[in-house]
């Protein structure tokens, strides 16, 4: 098999699991996040940057330069329960998890549309259609996420370019900081999900895991 990812965020949770697994596959894998890699796999290459830092947007156009990218993921994120004595957090939550992710798009969407069929996914959650007193800028920022990348489905509709929102609900990561984790699921059962649905000639624009909780949170 002749293709290639680039996965962000990648050095531990969902990010790192769908790296193996499309390495397993055969697929060829860039890796960049702000932490080192033990991954060494002969198709797999890794940069360390930061999606808040300036220097982000330089590297992850080296890397797109590289060779034609057939699939794109933006797995970073992060997320803190709420401290009025800690609200630099939630700046640099907004600045990871939607600034990092417009970022990512930026660099991204010309050279994915140069060379069509290609796929871009992003990572939100279902805290989307919450107010969360517990962590508001968590929440708010998959809000973000979620209009944005499902409006840019819209918008590149017949451009050959395919942008998909993934809508989580509790994984065993380490973003998981509720006390109640209703469904939670593995990392690895994640990745496959996903890429069972986006590695397709149709990717849905919305995929939600579990439908249960998507369920329970549209009802509430």
């Amino acid at each position: 098999m002749n293709q290639r990812a680039i996965v962000i965020g990648n050095s531990s949770g969902i990010g790192l699991a769908l790296t193996r697994l499309l390495l397993g596959r055969g697929w060829r894998v860039s890796g960049l996040s702000r932490s080192p890699s033990d991954l060494r796999e002969q198709a797999y290459d890794h940069t360390v940057t930061d999606v808040r830092e300036e220097a982000f947007s330089s590297e992850l156009e080296r890397v797109l330069s590289l060779e034609k990218v057939q699939l794109m993921i933006y797995c970073a994120g992060i997320g803190e329960l709420f401290d009025t004595a800690r609200l630099r957090s939630d700046v640099e939550t907004f600045e990871t998890n939607l600034a990092g992710l417009a970022r990512s798009i930026e660099r991204a969407l010309p050279h994915l549309m140069q060379n069509p069929p290609a796929t871009f996914v992003g990572l939100s959650s279902m805290a989307d259609a919450l107010r969360s007193g517990a962590a508001p800028a968590y929440a708010a920022s998959k809000a973000g996420m979620t209009q944005y990348l499902e409006s840019l489905a819209v918008a590149l509709r017949g451009s050959g370019v395919s942008v998909v929102n993934v809508r989580l609900g509790f994984v065993d990561a380490k973003m998981a900081k509720s006390a109640r984790k209703p469904w939670l699921l593995q990392p690895e059962v994640v990745a496959d999900r996903i890429l069972r649905k986006v590695i397709s000639s149709n990717p849905p624009r919305r995929i939600n895991i579990p439908r249960r909780l998507a369920i329970l949170v549209g009802i509430a």
